[in-house]
């Protein structure tokens, strides 16, 4: 009983730490995070389907700054041409808008779509 005691006190504490240190870590402040790329929608589109390995290990993930023209409006999303599926973020107010215009934003990549030929992209604010 007497070794039981210490091992079981120091699983605990472990278990703990592994606890607080996965649960309890700082979310990303993706609105004051700068971007890593600077792309317009067509080239992101062309690099995701031309090698999307490399794509995805370069875009994913990432906080990019976008420019392209809007090809279809939604309630809280947008697409640009050729194919980049943007969801605003919940702060974010539409402006007003409409198909054809252009469009400087912000936003996280995160995946292409083989199906569709899209590259999504969430938490989008739009650029001054």
């Amino acid at each position: 009983m007497k070794k039981v005691l210490p091992i079981l006190l120091i699983i605990i504490l472990i278990a703990g730490a592994v606890y607080w240190y996965v649960f309890h870590k700082p979310h990303r402040d993706l609105q004051n995070e700068d971007t890593a790329y600077s792309l317009n929608a067509p080239t992101l589109v062309q690099e995701f389907s031309a090698n999307q390995a490399m794509a995805d290990s370069l875009y994913v993930d990432q906080l990019i700054a976008l420019r392209g023209v809007i090809s279809e409006l939604e309630d809280r999303a947008l697409i640009l041409a050729p194919g980049v599926y943007c969801s605003l973020d919940s702060t974010a107010t539409m402006p007003s808008l409409k198909v054809g215009d252009s469009v400087a934003l912000r936003g996280r990549v995160l995946s292409y779509d083989e199906l569709f030929e899209e590259v999504k992209m969430d938490y989008v604010l739009f650029e001054d």
